[in-house]
């Protein structure tokens, strides 16, 4: 899943090495909303009866970005390999429920904020865009969907200053929203 409004940047992003899977483009941020993401990349493990059995968390396929994330992609791929195997788990249903919070008034408007600046970028009314879009920021300072998300929509780079710039206030926030993160081996890395 992509939380990108540029199609076209995600069709670059999923053609560099060609995918064998399809790729959702969530727009609207509204799967993320559902499931509870607040980044990418990112899993949530859901059972064959569609519980959610382990709560969004940053967990990488590869260790492309262990340098950055300081994250180890092996010890999540052994939690879900015993969880596949051996029906082993390495959080239970009440830790689970712990990390599914509903998200708050404050979260819920300034989503709706990116959604009517998406809305307005897509019409060309940019002023009205950047208006939503620091509403959004305001409301929600440390939300990754929002704050990263927004950088590419009004031309900046999602790995530029703009944003090392709010892993820094992130960090200093207490790094809210990956309280569950498996796999930290760096303790340096800025994430």
């Amino acid at each position: 899943m992509a939380l990108d409004a540029d199609v076209e940047a995600v069709r670059e992003w999923a053609t560099v090495e060609p995918l064998t899977f399809p790729v959702l483009i969530d727009r609207d941020m509204r799967v993320a909303e559902l499931y509870g993401f607040v980044n990418v990349p990112a899993s949530v493990w859901i059972d064959e009866e569609g519980r959610i059995v382990r709560p969004p968390d940053q967990a990488l396929g590869d260790d492309r970005f262990r340098n950055f994330t300081g994250v180890d992609s092996s010890v999540h791929h052994n939690h879900l390999r015993a969880w596949v195997r051996e029906g082993v788990r390495d959080i239970d249903d009440s830790r689970t429920l712990e990390h599914l919070q509903r998200p708050t008034d404050e979260l819920q408007r300034a989503r709706l904020h990116r959604r009517i600046a998406v809305e307005l970028l897509d019409r060309d009314t940019i002023d009205g865009a950047t208006q939503h879009l620091a509403a959004a920021e305001a409301l929600a300072p440390n939300d990754w969907t929002i704050r990263r998300g927004n950088l590419p929509l009004v031309g900046e780079d999602p790995f530029g200053p703009k944003f090392f710039a709010f892993v820094t206030e992130w960090n200093e926030a207490g790094r809210p929203g990956y309280q569950l993160s498996t796999g930290k081996v760096d303790a340096d890395s800025p994430l």
